[in-house]
């Protein structure tokens, strides 16, 4: 795997995230067309939190940038998750409260942690799953990890290669919801296109 490559592709989706929230209005980004649908501002908060959770400690052998840097009270919330599971309603309220100019540093923060994975993973296999022992270890380093969380961290990781996780984490799932993003905004415009 071409980690540069990668990290060209992570580069862009994040500066495509920080022009969304730089030049779509507050009131569109915090918009859920319909009860079934995410807002703008709920897909780029979970992009940039599972990147956050997936890359630092895994890949990145740190704390989360969402734990050193006291992100939660910056931007005014009380959910330390990645947004995996939440309910209709905590998307909602998560839309409503969230301070929209904290995210994008938040998501600039993040941005920079993960941007150092190239000295991690120089000498990696990328053709083989994590071992359940590494992410056992990474469990017992990080107090931010619920312990409760091990058996369905090491399924998940587990269940592909380190290249496909890495892949997935710094491009493929922010990708994936700049699409839903794209969704979002047609149906609040009723029409199918960026309108940044």
């Amino acid at each position: 795997m071409d980690i540069q490559l990668v990290l060209q592709g992570h580069a862009s989706v994040h500066a495509e995230m920080q022009a969304i929230l730089a030049k779509v209005p507050a009131t569109r980004l915090r918009m859920r067309p319909h009860a079934d649908m995410n807002s703008m501002v709920w897909s780029i908060w979970h992009s940039i939190r599972s990147e956050d959770a997936c890359i630092s400690r895994f890949v990145v052998p740190t704390q989360q940038v969402l734990t050193t840097g006291h992100w939660n009270a910056r931007m005014g919330l009380p959910y330390t998750g990645d947004g995996f599971g939440m309910s209709s309603a905590d998307v909602t309220t998560l839309s409503k409260l969230i301070d929209i100019a904290a995210l994008a540093a938040y998501g600039r923060a993040v941005a920079a942690q993960t941007a150092t994975v190239r000295q991690y993973v120089t000498n990696w296999d990328m053709t083989v799953p994590f071992h359940a022992d590494e992410v056992r270890a990474v469990y017992a380093t990080y107090a931010d990890l619920a312990p409760d969380e091990v058996t369905s961290t090491i399924e998940y990781m587990g269940s592909m290669t380190k290249g496909a996780y890495v892949l997935k984490h710094l491009y493929g799932h922010t990708q994936y919801h700049l699409g839903e993003m794209s969704a979002i905004d047609g149906q609040i415009a009723g029409e199918r296109f960026y309108r940044w």
